[in-house]
């Protein structure tokens, strides 16, 4: 049985998505299981699978298009299968005009069966009775429902006896409109454009959301250029860059869309809504590092820092559990469940796959349980249920040689802590007898930041001090 496919609401704060590619086009087969788009959410891209074995029926929207959750992609059926009804009410949705599915009422003088032979000879012109032009009720509407003059035009009638029904006005309308995409169009609208002056990217023609953009910034662009004439540089010389009103060579214009304004916006949204207050302490990683070796010399699965890291966390959590807390409206909600949350660079940028219950796992149970989370997040290919849900969350730039850096806090979450590098500084020991020496350690830099709307300066100092125990007496992650 045929069934509309839509767009797939993938997170709770998902208002639409982003179709990266169509793995079958119009007319393929497809069995259950076997993806057949991939869409870009707020945080990754998702291979969206078949529910049922068919035929790729109609695809509404291109690669590149950006449609609201729930509204018509497509329509997956079987080869034979009538899908008129269907197809208008994807395209009701969609707000577009769906093709006639009900044969037209012809008037009453016209009702006799039509001759085979004239039926399979379109008109060659509209045909007309007693001087008048030979057209159905409704088509005539449909006609003045768009302004359309019918005398004068070359409208060929398909309906009996040549006279014009409503498929033929839909027809003709079709045929002289600009094909465009739904977001297409409601960017043109936005903007003031015609889409009738934009070469359309797509099949056949049709306008694309890539293409809007693309007039909407080469207009933006001779706007800036007639404002800064007087400033603006000659060309570049070899003619490969385009060169910015004040004479410098630009190598590449990006859109500011998609993740990356997802993740700017609720950066932004984090850090000047949200008081920071930040805490850090230097952390001897000597004993993590001598104890890993041992764990892991004891083992297939090798541990990393990251791990004993993240148990030292989890059992601090513990200890200050309003540490694992969210502001959500005016309430503060107080987890016991630690869903731990640890950012990964990904190819669209930041993402935080998260270790769900980690307050039940071991540092070998954590270490197993967030490789594969780190491996499909540099694919891309994180479910969302995997980067949701959240309660506290580690960034860990130590591999990259950071020193020391601030994080920002992860809404609604109310604190985060930044891992740094972990490096050899000459420190002062105090020994058993109470003597001091300078020694050479492997030191850290640990830094929570706090929401200090919900988190009191010294909670936050308390926990960061308690994670730095942990780590200088690792003996206690293991028991």
């Amino acid at each position: 049985m045929a069934e509309i496919i839509i767009m797939p609401k993938l997170g709770f704060n998902m208002s639409e998505g982003k179709l990266v590619q169509w793995y079958k086009a119009e007319g393929e087969e497809i069995a259950k299981g076997e993806p057949l788009f991939s869409v870009e959410t707020d945080k990754t891209n998702m291979d969206i699978e078949a529910t049922s074995d068919g035929v790729v029926r109609k695809q509404f929207i291109g690669e590149g298009d950006t449609l609201p959750v729930t509204l018509p992609i497509a329509i997956v059926g079987s080869a034979d299968e009538d899908i008129t009804a269907l197809l208008a009410d994807a395209q009701a949705q969609l707000g577009g005009s769906a093709p006639a599915a009900e044969a037209e009422e012809a008037p009453a003088q016209e009702t006799a069966a039509p001759d085979p032979k004239e039926e399979a000879k379109p008109a060659a012109a509209p045909a007309t009775a007693g001087g008048r032009l030979k057209i159905t009720p409704r088509a005539r509407r449909v006609a003045a429902e768009n302004d359309l003059a019918l005398e004068g035009l070359d409208i060929v009638g398909t309906g009996w006896q040549g006279g014009i029904c409503e498929q033929d006005i839909l027809d003709y309308l079709e045929s002289n409109k600009v094909k465009a995409t739904p977001v297409a169009k409601a960017m043109a609208d936005a903007e003031g454009i015609d889409l009738a002056e934009i070469a359309g990217t797509g099949a056949n023609g049709k306008v694309m959301k890539a293409d809007v953009e693309k007039a909407i910034a080469a207009r933006k662009a001779a706007e800036a250029k007639t404002a800064a004439a007087p400033a603006e540089a000659a060309p570049a010389a070899d003619g490969e860059y385009a060169v910015s009103p004040d004479g410098k060579k630009i190598l590449e214009e990006v859109p500011y869309a998609g993740v990356r304004k997802v993740i700017g916006d609720r950066m932004s949204e984090s850090k000047f809504t949200a008081p920071h207050l930040y805490f850090t302490q230097k952390v001897d990683m000597d004993a993590v590092i001598k104890l890993r070796k041992q764990v892991n010399a004891a083992q297939d699965k090798k541990t990393s820092v990251t791990d004993f890291i993240s148990r030292a966390v989890v059992i601090a959590l513990q200890k200050y559990p309003d540490m694992n807390s969210a502001l959500i409206g005016d309430k503060i909600v107080k987890y016991k469940t630690i869903n731990l949350g640890i950012a990964v660079a990904a190819p669209t940028g930041l993402i935080v796959p998260n270790i769900k219950d980690a307050e039940t796992k071991s540092v070998v149970e954590l270490s197993k349980a967030s490789s594969p989370l780190f491996a499909k997040a540099r694919e891309g290919k994180l479910a969302p249920d995997e980067y949701s849900g959240g309660t506290f969350t580690v960034s860990n730039l130590g591999m990259f040689g950071i020193e020391n850096f601030t994080a920002i806090i992860n809404p609604p979450e109310v604190a985060i802590l930044s891992i740094s590098s972990t490096k050899d500084e000459a420190v002062v020991i105090t020994g058993a007898d109470g003597g001091k020496e300078i020694a050479i350690r492997p030191m850290m830099n640990i830094q929570v930041t706090v929401d200090h709307r919900v988190i009191d300066g010294l909670l936050a100092a308390q926990f960061v001090t308690e994670v730095k125990k942990l780590l200088e007496n690792p003996i206690s992650l293991l028991v």
